[in-house]
């Protein structure tokens, strides 16, 4: 039977969802030559069952985390809807003091979705040059362009760290925004290098680290507490198209935080694992007594389940 315009139709656009083709995301203009060979079809990964409504958004993990679920559901559902075969979020705040959990999340997601991750700081950008205008560094291009070369990933999550007690520049948060952008990210041009890039499909996470108390039981005003804020570019960005979570260990989610943790762990240890160990592995994270002013660092517990995980697992194949 011969197939019809509908049917043919249906096929390719199918196909186009199942199988997304790589992407370039450089145009060198003129004669010039993009750096880092990105003017080569690079990948966009974690498509296919991830962005299904029982993948990714479906993972355990992040239940502590008031809204990160719905977050991720409502980022994967986008996709889908628009035939985009990979992950993409929009830019994601996360604010909170050290040891929250706030790094956790950011590898949660990439894990979860199955692309890179990288780290960089406001310091990566640099002042404006003597004509006023802010420009990135002159020698490499800009971290996020390095990021996608490196992991041959047009689609990578980049974490901005931001530190209250040394905020970014102006001019510095001003052209992170730009990147951020949807209305400009896909075509920021690289002066230095003659060349456009395409940033419009990385996913940006922002973990803005304010100051906790004063650990001094004598001294509790020595160090006043700043709240984690955004830079006003970077929140204007965000308040438009974004998310902000605001992350805290409060009490009625602290053993909910810990069986998180004592989830992840499990699942990445490599070991065969079962409900009686992630139990055992939980239960033992209950020793780790909170204080009546700060959390227990997300590190700490990490360190501490890795350890009992592995003592488990020591007496079980005794």
């Amino acid at each position: 039977m011969m197939a019809t315009k509908n049917d043919r139709d249906h096929a390719t656009s199918e196909a186009f969802i199942t199988d997304m083709p790589p992407f370039v995301v450089a145009h060198p203009m003129g004669s010039n030559i993009a750096p880092l060979g990105l003017d080569r079809p690079i990948g966009l990964l974690g498509g296919n069952e991830r962005l299904a409504p029982g993948g990714m958004s479906s993972a355990l993990g992040i239940d502590h985390v008031a809204g990160l679920r719905s977050f991720v559901a409502d980022a994967c559902r986008r996709q889908m809807v628009a035939g985009r075969n990979w992950y993409h979020h929009p830019p994601l705040a996360l604010l909170g003091v050290r040891g929250v959990g706030k790094g956790t999340v950011a590898h949660w997601i990439a894990q979860n979705a199955g692309v890179p991750l990288f780290r960089i700081t406001a310091d990566e950008f640099r002042f404006p040059d003597e004509d006023g205008i802010c420009r990135m560094d002159r020698k490499l291009p800009c971290a996020p362009v390095l990021a996608m070369a490196v992991s041959c990933c047009a689609n990578p999550v980049i974490v901005l760290e931001i530190d209250v007690d040394a905020p970014p520049t102006d001019e510095a948060a001003e052209a992170i925004a730009f990147m951020m952008d949807p209305r400009s990210n896909a075509r920021w041009i690289d002066e230095h290098h003659q060349t456009i890039f395409d940033l419009s499909h990385i996913s940006w996470i922002m973990e803005v680290q304010g100051r906790a108390p004063a650990s001094s039981a004598y001294q509790p005003a020595a160090v006043p507490v700043l709240p984690p804020v955004l830079p006003p570019a970077l929140a204007s960005v965000v308040e438009a198209i974004g998310t902000v979570v605001e992350m805290d260990a409060p009490d009625e989610r602290e053993d909910l935080r810990r069986l998180d943790v004592a989830i992840g762990v499990c699942a990445t240890s490599g070991l065969a694992v079962d409900a009686a160990t992630v139990m055992a592995v939980h239960a033992s994270l209950g020793e780790l007594a909170r204080s009546r002013t700060r959390h227990v660092p997300c590190a700490d517990l990490i360190r501490h389940a890795q350890r009992s995980l592995a003592n488990l697992n020591s007496r079980n194949t005794r």
